[in-house]
């Protein structure tokens, strides 16, 4: 009997040092990171790049940033400020854009790698141009 109440403690002791914790992976591996994720980006580039924390940003075919500072990156949103301009509000953004917050957001995958998806802008536009600023929208992606 004493045979059985050893055999059975040590059994015991056994099978929880080898469980790891709920949610940790298998024993011995770090938990998984998160994947980086990507805006698709036509700066300088005719055909699009996979792009983070671009200083100049092309979100539309009408709507850019420039000298962007990056606050957050990932893994949901992506918040920066810079200076926005668009061939909606030509000729006067070519020489003094406005200042904006541009937000990425809608993470999906395309080619096995993650691509914010949308984004969102906020800038003081000129009530002339408010009906035709390209503010929010979707981007590209491979």
């Amino acid at each position: 009997m004493r045979l059985f109440i050893v055999l059975a403690v040590a059994s015991l002791a056994a099978a929880c040092s080898s469980s790891p914790p709920a949610g940790t992976g298998s024993p011995g591996t770090a938990p998984a990171s998160v994947a980086p994720v990507y805006v698709f980006n036509f700066y300088a580039a005719e055909h699009g790049k996979p792009d983070q924390h671009p200083a100049d940003l092309v979100v539309s075919e009408f709507t850019s940033l420039k000298g962007i500072t990056w606050r957050t990156w990932g893994p949901d949103t992506a918040v920066g400020a810079g200076k926005l301009s668009g061939s909606w509000c030509l000729p006067a953004c070519l020489d003094r854009p406005y200042d904006a917050t541009v937000t990425l957001s809608s993470v999906k995958t395309a080619q096995g790698q993650a691509y914010f998806s949308k984004y969102e802008i906020d800038a003081d536009v000129a009530a002339a141009e408010q009906g035709s600023a390209d503010l929010n929208g979707t981007l590209q992606t491979p």
